[in-house]
């Protein structure tokens, strides 16, 4: 797996799955592998999907597929592992909807300072240890997971309520992760020159254009329509340029730098360490932040330009006065309908 990237197969259905089909009767086994359904829907840098399920018995193991990790754009796989996280919130919170209580080891064979470089190392292990009828926080969740979408194009300058934003925060500390915000004026035009100043760096290296065309390539046909100029680099974000335009090392991201200062909220996810079982928290808590955000009616964008460089990163970091930013998130309302883009289905990422 670390070499070439595994075959693009892609159902334009993977976000049409119906509950009504759960095996309620099934076996654990059974269960598990329904419940895939809904992990595969979770954000991932440039769509990449890098996540990996392997299903032994009535034990369902979670792995990176590092043939789709970006070792320029991502070279310690910090993002490789918060989307791998990400599906992981996903699935457990399609397990507790369906009421099942799940049984979660993270990184179960990973000892303290290894590091996390091989594609046999699993992330977590999944079991279902009884059942337990889910929460009303966790209904509300569950059914977020289809209405998800991220969205490239300028929000509603209308603010978000500080009911929402408290609520938010909450989420990502039940993860085991913080959340920072920066709505004033003054911040967001920091995080604006971070953002510009993080796309000027990395479009002047030849081999982050290459990476960034690649993946292009893979997804371009499946772009739904975006606005004209966009420019996401981050590594839950996508982006509309045709990938050829990445071969211009003139780009340096003026929309998205306006993108920042009409938002009206930016979001900095973050942990109080650096470690991969950071990561793979804060990549939960990314899911469980966004859902409970979308609930509301409230949109989420991505961006992770600065995090990808030890520089920007640190300016970030200095922005809250806290450690480990992980990644930034745009959140606003959305004037329009947001189309979703075809996924990989829970058939493509399982084995035996």
């Amino acid at each position: 797996m670390d070499t070439a990237p595994t075959p693009f197969r892609f159902d334009t259905d993977a976000w049409s799955v119906d509950e009504s089909r759960f095996p309620a009767g099934g076996s654990n086994a059974e269960r598990l592998q329904f419940c895939l359904n809904y992990a595969v829907l979770a954000p991932s840098c440039l769509n990449t999907q890098p996540w990996f399920f392997r299903l032994t018995g009535a034990v369902l193991e979670l792995f990176a597929d590092r043939s789709r990790r970006l070792p320029v754009a991502d070279p310690d796989g910090r993002a490789l592992v918060i989307a791998c996280g990400a599906a992981l919130f996903n699935l457990r919170c399609a397990l507790r909807y369906f009421g099942l209580q799940p049984n979660v080891t993270l990184l179960p064979w990973l000892k303290d300072g290894d590091p996390l470089s091989s594609s046999e190392v699993p992330l977590a292990r999944i079991e279902v240890s009884g059942e337990s009828a889910s929460t009303a926080a966790e209904r509300v969740l569950f059914q977020a997971i289809r209405r998800r979408r991220t969205y490239l194009g300028a929000f509603d300058p209308a603010p978000i309520s500080q009911n929402l934003i408290d609520a938010m925060q909450e989420q990502a500390r039940h993860e085991g992760a913080w959340l920072g915000i920066l709505e004033d004026a003054e911040g967001k035009a920091d995080v604006s020159r971070i953002v510009a100043e993080a796309d000027r760096f990395h479009l002047t290296q030849r081999k982050c254009r290459v990476e960034l065309a690649k993946w292009a390539r893979h997804g371009a046909r499946l772009m739904p329509p975006m606005p004209a100029g966009v420019l996401q680099l981050g590594p839950h974000g996508e982006f509309a340029l045709p990938y050829g335009a990445f071969l211009d090392s003139a780009l340096s991201g003026h929309d998205e730098t306006d993108l920042v200062e009409s938002t009206p909220l930016i979001g900095v996810l973050g942990a109080d360490g650096d470690t991969p079982l950071d990561w793979l928290r804060s990549g939960q808590a990314l899911q469980r932040t966004v859902l409970w955000a979308r609930a509301a009616g409230v949109w989420a964008s991505f961006l992770n330009q600065p995090i990808g460089h030890a520089d920007s990163r640190m300016q970030v970091a200095h922005l809250l006065d806290r450690n480990y930013p992980m990644l930034l998130v745009r959140f606003g309302r959305v004037p329009a309908t947001v189309p979703s883009r075809a996924l990989r289905s829970a058939r493509y990422v399982i084995g035996r």
